[in-house]
């Protein structure tokens, strides 16, 4: 029988301090094996949840640089024959480096001269899986002084429509899509959605003074343009109705409270948004309750204000970005940049195309450099793509 050696007890102690020590570690490695992994379990699920890659965000991944800030880039060609398509636009639209058209009367004042020309549009080949969908090809044809297409309704202004009521406002919408989408334009830059008493109450462009009314028209014009298919654009958030001036002409502030803003001019925005609008327009006035930059260009209004309060999830646009109201503020790239970094999806240039292509070449050089988000701008692709998309199912010329 083996005698037991006694240590002393100053060894014992340090023995049973070294075992306590190793059977600490030994049990700190062991949870850290066991969180890490259910720290994986969970990555592994989430991965699992995760959606699937959308035929469009694929397509997004694959187009370069200049298509991809293309895609976000709106332009006229207003110095254009009647009919006619300018060799800097075939070009632009074959390499990508824009996504979508605004037509004037100057291009074509007809249902039938308009088709004729946007199929012309249509067919100019664009690179790779870009022809699988439509370009965005948008006018102006709200009605009264506002009005491209001479022989597409409506023909009297969103104050007479307003005046006649829900109904008729309604009808004139669908009949205004049908023939909108039968000349192949299918984005229409309306409705106006402003209240108030300012210039363009003056100009017979607001359906009433009193957000309420104004709220009810919205919701019935979009109700009757979505019955043909076409995408229908609310404008000019936050709300122009109460400015003086015009901002296609000089700088305008809208010195409404927030108060004001957000419970009487944001009104009907928010059924516009209820009712499915699928475009909303910035205004390109500066409303210091929201922020020292003019809407378009701030942030604030465009993701706080229209995407986050408002919960607007479609694609934002802008005004014109050559009107008077950026006179003399910023250089043209510069204007595109602030527009871009705020969120806007769609920039839109009413003016010259040299202006559209400047920006188109300034953004991409921005993207190239890093000084333009990659995953923003993509965000901004998907959304206007799956527009076109949906236009492409929705909004088929007859004939």
């Amino acid at each position: 029988m083996r005698r037991r050696i006694r240590r002393p007890p100053g060894e014992e102690l340090a023995a049973r301090r070294r075992r306590a020590v190793l059977f600490g570690v030994v049990g700190f490695v062991l949870f850290v094996i066991v969180l890490r992994a259910v720290a994986c379990g969970g990555d592994d699920e989430k991965a699992a949840k995760k959606a699937p890659e959308t035929a469009t965000q694929r397509l997004t991944r694959s187009l370069s640089s200049t298509q991809l800030v293309g895609q976000t880039i709106v332009s006229p060609f207003r110095n254009a024959g009647p009919g006619e398509i300018p060799p800097a636009i075939r070009s632009a639209i074959r390499a990508g480096r824009i996504g979508g058209v605004i037509l004037f009367s100057e291009n074509a004042s007809t249902v039938a001269d308009v088709r004729r020309l946007t199929d012309r549009l249509q067919r100019i080949t664009r690179p790779g899986a870009l022809n699988g969908v439509p370009l965005l090809v948008m006018t102006d044809q709200e009605g009264g002084q506002v009005r491209r297409i001479t022989d597409a309704p409506p023909r009297t202004s969103a104050r007479a429509q307003g005046a006649a009521g829900v109904g008729v406002i309604q009808q004139q919408a669908r009949a205004s899509a049908t023939a909108l989408c039968r000349a192949g334009v299918n984005v229409t830059l309306g409705p106006v959605v402003d209240s108030g008493t300012g210039v363009l109450a003056t100009q017979e462009r607001l359906f009433a003074a009193d957000a309420p009314t104004v709220a009810r028209s919205s919701r019935a014009f979009i109700n009757g343009a979505h019955e043909s298919g076409i995408a229908v654009t609310a404008k000019h958030f936050p709300g122009l109705g109460r400015a003086q001036a015009d901002t296609d002409e000089t700088r305008v502030r809208v010195d409404a409270s927030l108060d004001v803003l957000r419970s009487q001019d944001e009104v009907p925005f928010r059924t516009a948004i209820g009712a499915g609008t699928d475009l909303v327009m910035l205004s390109s006035a500066i409303y210091p309750a929201l922020s020292p930059a003019p809407a378009v260009l701030s942030p604030p209004v465009v993701q706080n204000e229209l995407r986050g309060r408002l919960g607007f999830k479609g694609v934002t646009i802008s005004d014109d970005l050559e009107a008077g109201a950026f006179a003399g503020a910023s250089s043209p790239a510069q204007v595109a940049r602030a527009a871009s970094q705020a969120g806007v999806d769609l920039l839109l240039y009413g003016t010259t195309t040299d202006a559209a292509l400047a920006a188109s070449r300034a953004l991409t050089a921005d993207l190239r450099d890093g000084r333009l988000q990659l995953n923003a701008l993509r965000t901004s692709v998907v959304r206007s793509l799956d527009l076109r998309a949906r236009l492409a199912r929705s909004c088929r010329p007859a004939g």
